[in-house]
């Protein structure tokens, strides 16, 4: 079992149907695709919103055993940036298309991860092999997220932006470097990975599959 952990948010679908983004749900979809049985440990808003994006982990076939409500905080949503108006008819358009906005745009204001929530869920889910680490959380949860990997025996995977403050981590655990821009694939890779430590491959193979898998090209130092 793959257990991931991190903030799902609402996307809104152009079939009018709710879905579920964002980097923790990326890596949960792609390992799932792979085979693996894969739970979210995550919190939503008591909304629709909220159960929009458990229907949605549902069709993707990711658990949400351990998806937690905040009845405080409402669920965050991937929106879409705008593209701005062209100010003359001959304007060219856009290059590239902005990459979503995380709302509320205040961390405050969405619902968070806290120690407890992630030590209840790791002694709930004891069977994970693979734990992977999908965002930031204070000191004390990344410390619940240790000794549950600990205590479940598994191997823990951190994904760390470039300009996170450094994290006391086991000598055993992965940390991967999130990209500043990311289309999607960044989570595929991590998904790849994780199946492959799931499947009892040893973690440099297991890295070098999810690469090739997922048309990364490997850059020497």
């Amino acid at each position: 079992m793959i257990v991931v952990i991190g903030l799902p948010a609402y996307v809104g679908l152009a079939d009018g149907e709710g879905g579920a983004g964002g980097l923790a749900v990326d890596v949960a979809a792609a390992a799932s695709a792979r085979g693996s049985s894969v739970e979210l440990v995550g919190k939503v808003g008591d909304d629709g919103a909220g159960d929009a994006v458990v229907l949605a982990l549902s069709r993707l076939g990711v658990g949400h055993a351990a998806l937690l409500r905040d009845p405080a905080r409402p669920t965050p949503v991937l929106a879409a940036a705008a593209v701005e108006e062209a100010f003359e008819a001959e304007s060219e358009p856009a290059a590239e298309t902005p990459p979503p906005t995380l709302l509320p745009a205040d961390p405050a204001e969405r619902p968070e991860l806290e120690a407890g929530d992630i030590s209840l869920a790791l002694r709930y889910l004891a069977e994970a092999r693979v734990i992977v680490l999908a965002e930031p959380l204070r000191e004390l949860a990344v410390a619940a997220a240790v000794e549950g990997a600990a205590f479940a025996g598994g191997q823990l995977v951190v994904l760390m932006p470039p300009d996170a403050t450094p994290l006391t981590l086991p000598p055993e655990a992965t940390v991967l470097e999130v990209p500043a821009v990311d289309d999607g694939s960044f989570g595929r890779l991590v998904g790849a990975f994780a199946a492959g430590l799931d499947a009892g491959t040893e973690p440099a193979a297991a890295f070098g599959e999810a690469v090739e898998a997922t048309g990364w090209e490997p850059v020497a130092d």
